[in-house]
């Protein structure tokens, strides 16, 4: 595992390298929330009643795991059977954020790890920007970001909403490509009124600007990551997700957490 941990951690230099980054963004007061997984359990996300799992069978899990991680020696590790009949399932895992009224305009970022080049069937789910009503455990529906595998390898970044006016929206141009086997931060902007506004950064470029969008149903927002996908070829399907914030200013791939 110390070799995997090597790689993962060389991948997200290279990364850093290829981005140009620079000196690390202090957050402070503007950092609402964030997860980095040290603790070795997932307390950050679920401590106090904040969050919970939802796991949709025994076959798959969530949980926190050293097979690779962003930086430190942990990362929330998501496993998905990807075997469904017509049905996208896959473990999610939730965090309360806070009341719509205060994060009327927040960051919602992490980093991202897939092991290995999946074929997707027909995407993968792996950001949901959702809201509750605040004591209710019911989830309502919103933002989602997805990967679509693609011939050549890799994959490609797409947003969907499940509003019925909206849908999946129509692939960037050029397309926003993340590859297998290397960290990448996804970080989004959103604006949950009822005309609504969606910015999507990956690897700290603007991927999506999308104005005009459904608002949230709750008065309280929750950020989820998750697995979801109906078919993967190899199967299990496996991420790992670390350093997850909530922030009202932007985190970026430097940011410090």
């Amino acid at each position: 595992m110390g070799a995997a941990r090597q790689l993962v951690g060389a991948a997200g230099l290279a990364a850093c390298a290829a981005l140009g980054c620079s000196d690390a963004l202090k957050l402070g007061s503007d950092l609402v929330w964030t997860a980095d997984q040290e603790p070795g359990n997932l307390q950050q996300w679920t401590g106090n009643g904040s969050g919970d799992v939802r796991l949709p069978s025994g076959d798959s899990s969530v949980e926190v795991s050293t097979e690779a991680a962003h930086r430190g020696s942990h990362a929330v590790k998501l496993v998905n059977p990807a075997a469904w009949d017509n049905l996208d399932e896959g473990p999610e895992l939730f965090h309360a954020a806070g009341a719509q009224s205060v994060l009327r305009d927040a960051y919602y970022s992490a980093w991202f790890f897939l092991p290995e080049d999946y074929r997707l069937e027909p995407s993968m789910t792996l950001v949901r920007l959702r809201s509750r009503d605040a004591g209710s455990a019911e989830l309502f529906n919103g933002e989602e970001l997805q990967l679509r595998s693609v011939p050549t390898g890799g994959y490609v970044l797409q947003v969907f909403s499940n509003n019925a006016g909206f849908l999946l929206e129509p692939l960037a141009d050029p397309a926003p490509h993340v590859d297998a086997g290397r960290w990448s931060q996804l970080e989004a902007r959103y604006e949950p009124q009822a005309a609504g506004r969606l910015r999507v950064w990956l690897d700290g470029v603007l991927s999506y600007d999308l104005n005009r969008r459904p608002g949230a149903g709750g008065d309280e927002m929750v950020f989820s990551v998750c697995n979801v996908a109906e078919q993967s070829v190899p199967a299990p399907l496996v991420l790992f997700v670390d350093d997850a914030a909530v922030s009202l200013a932007r985190v970026t791939p430097t940011g410090e957490l």
